[in-house]
């Protein structure tokens, strides 16, 4: 008999959490698992063979209704979207004895950059909802042994993939263009971005997500009062250098297509997870360059497929050095698409199965 599995995301609307949900509905084996996952009913319809699709309302008398008929219906439920799953339906699980199990895809514990504490309002909060959840994952080694806050995490990550399939991979010949992918937030340290295009000035620099924190108006930035007040002071008198150049928030498609332009992705956050972009831009043959507070040399391995570093000189240095270097460029973005094939969605789908097949 089929394990009837239930994924608690909208596949219809963009965020990691909703691709992921789709990309494990359609990976999961069919021949083993009935599989059944949310749409938004305000978005696009989205057909995904094999898969029974419900449509919620982004309200709590919907969104309970929803979650909590494909719970009972389920034999395991995964949800990932720890603001949206009603609170009641976990403890109606956990009442009637139902498998759930979650993932950790962000840090949880260190208050000093965005946390989980923050997001839930306090660690006892935080506690709270997990306590209804009996097996919950973090996505990386790193988020495991940082999870220290009361809340207790699988020793082995559950890693999450990408459709390596979706993206086209380009032989690349030398270092043009560079590309940030995320909303033009203070938190993702978009500052640091800005300098680089100013000290490149020969280089593109693209970025693409959502800018509906800031407005442009003669090459000028003014930031928006709710930013200002929420994060650090911001000189708004800057200029914006002309290497600059912004799409906008796009569609899987679109980023597909974009990313065909690219040669380089540059993620200047201090605080992420496993950023989705890294894999997707390997899947299309570009190496990217993050920050090391958050792991992520546990999969990147400098010089192969990227660089993880420590601060924005070496940044600074490494640009210079791939410029200088094309062969370098050239050997990391080949060793961009082996990574990509590592945490495909087709190999990382086995271990998923593993956790579904065990819970």
């Amino acid at each position: 008999m089929k394990k009837k599995v239930f994924l608690g995301g909208f596949v219809n609307y963009i965020n990691a959490q909703n691709i992921n949900c789709r990309s494990i509905a359609v990976q999961l084996d069919k021949s083993k698992y009935d599989v059944r996952t949310l749409i938004l009913s305000n978005m696009s319809k989205t057909h995904l063979e094999g898969v029974s699709i419900h449509k919620v309302s982004q309200n709590r008398l919907s969104l309970f209704y929803k979650f909590l008929l494909g719970v009972l219906w389920a034999d395991i439920s995964y949800l990932p979207k720890h603001q949206s799953t009603p609170r009641m339906v976990l403890f109606i699980a956990k009442i009637f004895g139902k498998k759930v199990f979650t993932t950790i895809e962000g840090n949880m514990c260190d208050t000093r950059r965005r946390s989980m504490i923050n997001s839930f309002g306090g660690k006892k909060k935080m506690q709270k909802y997990f306590k209804n959840i009996p097996n919950i994952y973090g996505i990386t080694q790193h988020i495991v042994q940082n999870a220290v806050c009361g809340v207790k995490l699988n020793k082995m990550p559950l890693y999450l993939g990408v459709e390596s399939e979706n993206f086209t991979n380009i032989k690349r010949s030398k270092l043009k263009n560079v590309v940030f992918i995320g909303s033009f937030i203070r938190r993702k340290k978009i500052d640091d971005y800005i300098n680089l295009a100013k000290i490149f000035p020969k280089l593109n620099f693209h970025i693409v997500g959502n800018r509906k924190y800031i407005k442009f108006k003669k090459q000028r930035v003014q930031v928006k009062n709710a930013w200002k007040n929420k994060y650090n002071s911001f000189d708004h008198t800057d200029e914006m250098p002309e290497n600059i150049l912004l799409h906008g928030k796009v569609n899987r498609i679109q980023l597909s297509n974009l990313l065909k332009n690219f040669d380089l992705l540059f993620l200047p956050s201090r605080s992420e997870g496993f950023p989705k972009v890294i894999l997707e831009a390997a899947a299309s043959s570009i190496p990217s360059i993050v920050y090391s507070d958050y792991g992520a040399s546990e999969w990147i391995t400098n010089g192969e497929n990227g660089f993880v570093l420590d601060d924005f000189s070496e940044v600074v240095d490494k640009i210079k050095y791939l410029i200088d270097n094309p062969d370098i460029y050239m050997k990391m973005s080949k060793g961009s698409e082996l990574l990509a094939n590592d945490f495909d969605w087709k190999n990382i789908i086995k271990q998923w199965e593993q956790v579904i097949d065990n819970l």
